[in-house]
């Protein structure tokens, strides 16, 4: 079972998923780009006349579930919100429209600004971080199992995931959480990412109050809810490929009062 219905346009659907968060729209509209925007839509038509053509799968990302799972848990007295590794996010936009104070942690400065909405560029190694304890809720999606491995230009460093909660970790305050998602499965280390089983996230991360593990059927299925023993022995089909989670785990660590 997966995603698509042959019966429909679904692609039609996909064509626009991924404009509805942003869009750029220009402040005049030049004779050049009158005509660069009017050749994009029939190349754009062309494309997915030859994809419709040759037969599509949909692959839909773990990011389908994190978000829902950051928002579902995140709580309205966490005023104070870090989110590490956001910079191709929306959900920083979303959290700070909804009233919370948001810094996002990057190396590549967020490009959005607003009242309630800062960007931080810099390394989360860098000498130069935040305070202790200056944060009611640290959240990270999918980004802790890059740590250290240098895909993004960011320091190498051996063991840089369980070393980068430490220093995330120092940034909640008394009582405060960390809220987190890492792709999950048989633990290995990919093209710059890693996937973790139970015993490795014990290992890296804080004493945990929630543990959840989401999984589809394959490449293509669909996402559901499943039990640990689901994703023990799980390898990806595609490892080095666009979106090759097939498992991913959900954590909540929270920090004592004292």
């Amino acid at each position: 079972m997966n995603y698509c219905d042959a019966d429909s346009d679904f692609d039609a659907v996909v064509r626009h998923l991924r404009n509805k968060n942003l869009d750029l729209y220009p402040t005049r509209w030049s004779p050049l780009l009158k005509v660069l925007h009017r050749l994009h839509g029939e190349v754009t038509k062309l494309r997915w006349r030859a994809l419709r053509k040759a037969g599509w799968q949909a692959v839909v990302s773990e990011q389908i579930v994190e978000a829902g799972l950051m928002l579902r848990n995140i709580r309205p007295d966490e005023h104070r919100v870090l989110d590490f590794g956001g910079y191709e996010s929306v959900l920083p936009l979303t959290l700070s429209a909804l009233g919370h104070e948001v810094t996002v942690l990057d190396q590549r400065a967020y490009p959005f600004k607003g009242p309630r909405l800062r960007s931080l560029a810099v390394d989360l190694f860098s000498q130069s971080l935040l305070p202790p304890e200056s944060f009611d809720l640290v959240l990270s999606v999918s980004t802790i199992e890059h740590l250290g491995l240098g895909r993004y230009d960011d320091v190498e460093i051996p063991d840089g995931d369980r070393l980068g909660v430490e220093r995330l970790w120092r940034l909640v305050r008394p009582g405060g959480r960390l809220m987190a998602t890492v792709p999950a499965g048989r633990p290995a280390v990919q093209r710059g990412y890693r996937t973790y089983d139970e015993a490795r996230i014990r290992a890296v991360f804080p004493p945990l109050a929630t543990l959840l593990w989401f999984k589809k059927d394959g490449r293509v299925g669909t996402w559901s809810a499943v039990d640990v023993g689901a994703i023990a022995s799980l390898t990806y089909g595609e490892p080095l490929g666009e979106m090759p989670a097939e498992a991913v785990a959900f954590l909540i660590a929270q920090k004592p009062t004292s």
